[in-house]
């Protein structure tokens, strides 16, 4: 998948949609990596990983890069098994000179169209500084 950078993003922004089994495999090493009881529906954060997920792969994120905050709502719970429709655009755009901020819009669904989350994220990108700086 090809990446774009951060200058080359614009408000409403949206990234390529991308799909995430919520395999037993994958919720397996989710629940192991966060030490949450297994049961038969993935872990919300486990879902939220997977949306934020939905952009790093088609953004180019800097060393540094810091994930500052982060917001959802749960509309329902996903049997382990589901496959999920993941959506995320640019909501907002912030330059400074020493400081890129990014606040996404994320959106989770089901084969049915039915939102599963929704929420936002914002992420802080160091400037990256070129020798003639």
């Amino acid at each position: 998948m090809a990446t774009i950078s951060y200058d080359e993003l614009t408000p409403g922004y949206e990234f390529p949609v991308t799909t995430h089994e919520m395999s037993s495999s994958f919720i397996s090493g989710y629940v192991n990596a966060v030490e949450s009881p297994d049961d038969e529906y993935a872990p919300p954060l486990a879902i939220a990983a997977s949306a934020m997920n939905a952009m790093t792969g088609a953004v180019s994120l800097p060393p540094g890069t810091i994930h500052a905050s982060q917001e959802f709502e749960f509309f329902k719970l996903v049997p382990i098994g589901t496959v999920i429709i993941c959506h995320a655009r640019v909501i907002r755009k912030l330059a400074r000179s020493t400081m890129h901020m990014l606040e996404l819009e994320l959106s989770v669904f089901n084969k049915n169209g039915e939102g599963i989350q929704a929420g936002k994220a914002t992420l802080i990108l160091p400037v990256q500084r070129t020798n003639a700086q």
